[in-house]
């Protein structure tokens, strides 16, 4: 055999390309050219092109690696063309191609394997639900090795390709939830709600296949055990009105709240209201209110004020029913938040923090508490005001917290005048604690 154009090559429209590594030191290796499956599963035929730049009435003849015979005997096609040749509809195996020019003055001979390599996500499936975990099996369509054979030898050999488990396995959910390891049979966290799971499978050159999987409620195995079984217990409380420099869980007695459930696949509602004097929690007389199988229980009024801890407040919640080895089962969850409702300390401000002046029509126009040292959790409060001889000249009580200050006014006898009053306050705390506070105020007027 004459060697022809030193420019002649055979190449191929595939996804890439490698080497083989024949055992017969004496002939080069040639090219391995790898055809992925499409996305939707099918293989995908391959083209082979033999060039000879600058070259004309050239003969090409095509043939197939026979492995009966262990030659390149099978004919496929001979063609006279300039400068090149293509083969089309290419599978799978080891091919031939011969070229010559019209006087036979030379030849030569290109060789190529041709691997369709299948690699495509065939299913993912639930292994595994319980109340803790989902797990996941995917099934995967990857060659991951391909036989050719030596030319001279006829000896059979193994191209390997990358490993099953060395693929890229990246996966998402929607709704979003917890982190899903990247492998190829996760475990994970599992679902409270109906979930679509995404697998996106990466090779190493780049190729990419996607799956995904979607669970509905309701959906389960043949047996009766369902998918989305796992419950969630989750509340947070909320007031109608938020006073200022208080929360919706903290504030002055009586402290009204709502507990709101935002409980994912729960179908049952256990609620426990704690008392915060011992934290005997699970003890029956550790309770301050119960509620069973309400998702949403009645507003509760707090009137203890915070002695050393705040109220413990806990959830107890099950989801659907489920078949498991042929009896019922339901999951369980509890949310338990410590020092959760805070009902501020029963206080009146100290004598020296009381003021002990006042203009009416002024910058200080009443009689009246500081916002610093405003009373908080009182139950009832009493103030009474005598003049310099005695004379009782305005009162007022409430167990509202209603009273906004003395302007000046006295109870049938007009405005008072400029003067040095007395004064005597009487409050009781929500907590049962009684708090006297007496002394002097100055009314000043404006001339």
């Amino acid at each position: 055999m004459l060697t022809g154009n030193s420019l002649a090559q055979i190449t191929a429209d595939a996804n890439r390309v490698d080497s083989t590594r024949y055992t017969t030191d004496s002939i080069p290796n040639d090219p391995i050219f790898i055809y992925y499956s499409d996305p939707r599963g099918f293989n995908t035929s391959g083209t082979l092109t033999a060039t000879v730049p600058d070259s004309t009435n050239l003969t090409f003849n095509w043939y197939k690696y026979n492995e009966r015979t262990s030659a390149f005997d099978t004919k496929l096609k001979t063609e006279t063309a300039d400068q090149q040749s293509v083969q089309e509809d290419c599978t799978q195996g080891g091919y031939k191609v011969t070229v010559s020019n019209a006087g036979n003055t030379w030849d030569t001979a290109f060789y190529a394997w041709i691997f369709q390599n299948e690699f495509n996500v065939s299913g993912i499936n639930v292994y595994n639900s319980t109340c803790e975990i989902m797990e996941l099996r995917t099934t995967m369509a990857y060659d991951e090795e391909f036989e050719y054979f030596d030319r001279v030898s006829g000896e059979k050999l193994t191209f390997f390709n990358e490993k099953i488990n060395n693929l890229k396995y990246q996966w998402e959910s929607t709704p979003k939830g917890g982190d899903i390891p990247s492998v190829r049979n996760p475990s994970f966290k599992a679902p409270t709600k109906p979930t679509i799971y995404r697998l996106s499978v990466s090779n190493a050159y780049g190729e990419t296949r996607t799956k995904k999987l979607e669970i509905e409620e309701g959906d389960h195995n043949g047996d009766g055990n369902l998918y989305l079984k796992a419950v969630k217990a989750a509340f947070s409380v909320y007031r109608d009105y938020v006073p200022e420099n208080e929360t919706d869980s903290s504030g002055q007695a009586p402290l009204a709240v709502q507990f709101s459930d935002s409980s994912e696949n729960a179908t049952e509602w256990c609620w426990y209201f704690y008392k915060q004097l011992d934290r005997r929690r699970f003890e029956v007389d550790s309770l301050l209110f119960d509620s069973v199988n309400l998702q949403i229980p009645e507003p509760l009024i707090y009137t203890m004020p915070n002695q050393k801890y705040g109220y413990d407040v806990a959830l107890c919640v099950k989801g659907p029913v489920y078949m498991q080895n042929g009896e019922e089962n339901q999951c369980y969850d509890r949310l338990l938040k410590e020092e959760y409702i805070n009902v501020d300390s029963s206080f009146i401000a100290k004598k020296s923090d009381i003021p002990n002046a006042f203009t009416p029509g002024g910058a200080n126009p009443k009689f009246v508490f500081q916002d610093e040292s405003m009373p908080r959790s009182i139950r009832s409060f009493s103030i009474k005001i005598y003049n310099r001889w005695g004379l009782k000249i305005y009162s007022y009580e409430d167990n509202d917290g209603s009273w906004d200050g003395w302007d000046g006014e006295t109870i049938g006898f007009g405005a008072a005048p400029a003067g040095v009053y007395y004064y005597t306050i009487v409050a009781e705390g929500w907590n049962n604690e009684t708090f006297r506070r007496n002394g002097y105020v100055h009314l000043f007027r404006q001339k």
